[in-house]
């Protein structure tokens, strides 16, 4: 009789997960597929820009001098940098006129997002224990750090982290010579 039970879940079970797991495993497998596509594209695309600045500055070194060549490449960047700033900022500004109502200071302040929840609860006990040893300048930087982090957003302080290591590396390269 056990066996004859443990049988006949089995078929109504299974005959309920066999559907869902297949539908499962190819909405799986389609964003997998999809997002290691899009990598190699992305992966693709960053090694053409490489290859193109590469091609621009031995080019333009054959034309003049390679300094004029690096910030002759340098130059173009910027420029195309400014050029997506400035459409940026006109898609912003367009939205802002389509909203009627502004948000509240508070509001604009603090976005609440997933990751500015997980800083806070990351650097919570950090400030906890720094208020409690008593190193109140410290607290104050974990804090001003945080609430940076959260304006920024991942990309920029991915960035901006580059950017200050560069900085510190040629500060202590300079140090040593």
């Amino acid at each position: 009789m056990k066996d004859f039970i443990t049988y006949q879940v089995r078929t109504i079970v299974g005959g309920a997960v066999v559907p869902v797991e297949a539908a499962g495993n190819r909405l799986i497998g389609t964003v997998v597929r999809t997002a290691s596509i899009a990598g190699v594209a992305v992966v693709a695309l960053i090694a053409m820009i490489i290859c193109l600045s590469i091609a621009l500055d031995l080019w333009l070194t054959d034309i003049a001098n390679p300094v004029i060549a690096a910030l002759a490449v340098a130059g173009f960047y910027f420029v195309v940098t400014i050029i997506c700033l400035i459409l940026l900022l006109a898609a912003r500004s367009t939205k802002a006129g389509a909203a009627t109502q502004p948000a509240p200071a508070a509001e604009a302040k603090k976005p609440d997002t997933p990751l500015s929840a997980n800083i806070e609860e990351t650097v919570g006990p950090f400030v906890e224990i720094l208020r409690q040893s008593g190193l109140k300048r410290e607290e104050v930087a974990v804090r001003l750090a945080a609430e940076a982090t959260k304006q920024l957003g991942p990309v920029s302080l991915v960035g901006l982290a580059l950017a200050v290591g560069f900085l510190c590396e040629r500060a202590l390269d300079a140090r040593r010579k």
